[in-house]
């Protein structure tokens, strides 16, 4: 029995740099798992209504339509998913489609606003429309999974706010704009920023942040941007910040994830394929995955 399903969301339509969308294709053509010695399986690829290559669009409420079907038919996929008791690993794609994953998961687990959620990325991505200088829906998904900003998204299960600003940790950040500084600051998000992390350790900063979003919660996921990644180690993203998290210090610390009981769900996105560099953030994505999902299967 497979006991990991991959969901590809090739959707650019929350960025501004939308070759996000052919990040799963690129993963999945580069044959992860058919040399995986893991229980997993290609669920699917879901697709946009229209591609970035099909039609031009500014940012801003135009791509509104597009990014709220994708993340519905995705909470569709990983509610499908978690019904068969398997791990969903999600990969993407713009960070937008995060809604999709947290709404589906924190409503499987009957765990609205009591679900935990490690945020790894640069930017906050906490923004709402009245508070975003680009108005690209990537910099809003965490915002909406706390009940604010456009109503599709905040609103996309009927139920909101998804989650409790207390059982939420970022880290890496170290880009990020006034507004959403403010919500969170605000709400009591704790936020690792990239000094925080780097004066006193990943491991130390990981494993704090594991007992905040453990505490008082159903279980906790984990979303990757792998722009929190230093672009010496990620090139291929869309909006890439200097000065970020190491590989070296980050997988061997991460695989202590992999044998939580309380780890429910796993997403990696923006993944930009034209940006990448001699293969580096395909092979990142790789270790993340093998550092993170070995003994899922033994969960399931």
């Amino acid at each position: 029995m497979h006991n990991i399903s991959f969901i590809g969301v090739a959707s650019g339509w929350g960025a501004q740099v939308r070759e996000t969308e052919k990040g799963p294709d690129a993963f999945h053509n580069a044959e992860f798992l058919s040399s995986c010695s893991y229980p997993c399986v290609w669920k699917e690829t879901l697709y946009p209504l229209k591609s970035a290559q099909e039609i031009t669009l500014p940012s801003g409420l135009l791509t509104l339509p597009y990014i709220e079907d994708i993340c519905g038919r995705l909470a569709s996929s990983v509610e499908e998913v978690l019904n068969k008791g398997h791990f969903p690993a999600v990969i993407g794609g713009d960070h937008s489609m995060a809604v999709g994953t947290w709404a589906s998961v924190a409503r499987h687990y009957k765990a609205f606003e009591k679900f935990g959620l490690i945020w790894i990325d640069a930017h906050m991505d906490a923004h709402t429309m009245e508070t975003t200088p680009s108005k690209a829906f990537h910099g809003m998904p965490l915002a909406a999974l706390l009940g604010y900003g456009e109503a599709p998204l905040v609103e996309l299960l009927e139920k909101s706010p998804v989650l409790n600003p207390q059982h939420i940790c970022l880290i890496g950040v170290r880009s990020y704009e006034e507004g959403e500084d403010k919500l969170l600051k605000q709400l009591g998000v704790r936020i690792y920023f990239m000094k925080e992390v780097q004066e006193r350790g990943f491991q130390v900063v990981l494993q704090e942040a594991l007992e905040i979003v453990k505490k008082g919660t159903i279980g906790f996921g984990l979303s990757i941007d792998l722009d929190g990644f230093d672009p010496e180690d990620a090139p291929g993203v869309g909006t890439p910040e200097s000065d970020g998290l190491r590989v070296q210090d980050v997988l061997p610390t991460l695989s202590q994830i992999q044998r939580d009981s309380s780890f429910k769900a796993l997403e990696i996105v923006e993944y930009n394929p034209d940006r990448d560099k001699d293969g580096k953030t395909l092979c990142l994505m790789r270790n993340l995955f093998l550092h993170l999902l070995p003994l899922v299967g033994d969960k399931a």
